[in-house]
């Protein structure tokens, strides 16, 4: 049943992506499906549950049909969020990723940024030195930072990749910072702050292989910081 529940919702999820259905659309009624394809409801029923897993529709169950949804950053970053909390993905392989991935943005990034770009991060930056003393809002603005990084790029596809990573490694830091005292909290803020600014600085000076090892060095000590 499982090749069969896989064929079916990826040939559904096919049409959602070529536009036959568009957001606010209802697929067929399960009764609707089970005549066409000739399956049991128990398979129609499961593909359409791993269909709402990814975030391509709600509410799978009813006579009237799935809702098709607008497919959005979440569909992509909750399984892999809780992927991480279960530990099916480590934190080592999740730095390791990012040490890889964010070292060609930041290349990527010195070479093709703007002035506008160079602002934006540099406001960021002055935003999370005055956040010093909220944790939280200084876990926005360290996201953030890297989510600018890749829009300086360009590059849409490092710029959803950031986002997704971005904001998994968030509620990593915020559950280290939990066990933290409010001194230890602020020492590895300002780590992660001086980190950011001589990445800021090779991105200013569009040196690009100087931006990429800077980046690496972040991730690397990243690594190290995000240990509970």
């Amino acid at each position: 049943m499982k090749n069969l529940t896989e064929q079916i919702r990826a040939a559904l999820a096919g049409d959602i992506l070529a536009g036959k259905y568009s957001p606010g659309d209802r697929l067929p009624s399960e009764r609707a499906m089970m005549e066409q394809l000739q399956r049991s409801r128990p398979t129609i029923r499961e593909a359409l549950r791993m269909l709402e897993q990814g975030g391509y529709v709600a509410s799978t169950h009813g006579a009237s049909g799935a809702v098709v949804q607008e497919l959005t950053i979440g569909g992509v970053e909750e399984p892999l969020a809780a992927m991480l909390q279960v530990n099916q993905i480590s934190l080592e392989e999740l730095g390791e990723y990012r040490e890889f991935n964010d070292a060609a943005i930041a290349g990527w990034a010195a070479l093709r940024r703007s002035e506008d770009d160079l602002a934006a991060l540099r406001d960021c930056l002055i935003r999370a030195e005055e956040a010093l003393a909220d944790h939280r809002r200084f876990v926005e603005l360290d996201v953030g930072f890297h989510s600018l990084l890749a829009r300086a790029t360009g590059n849409r596809v490092a710029m959803i990749v950031t986002e997704v990573l971005g904001n998994v490694e968030k509620r990593t830091l915020l559950d280290k910072m939990s066990t933290q005292s409010d001194g230890e909290r602020l020492a590895l803020e300002r780590r992660i702050l001086n980190r950011h600014s001589e990445i800021l600085e090779t991105i200013r000076q569009q040196d690009a292989d100087a931006a990429r090892q800077a980046m690496r060095e972040h991730t690397r000590a990243a690594g190290q910081d995000l240990k509970v």
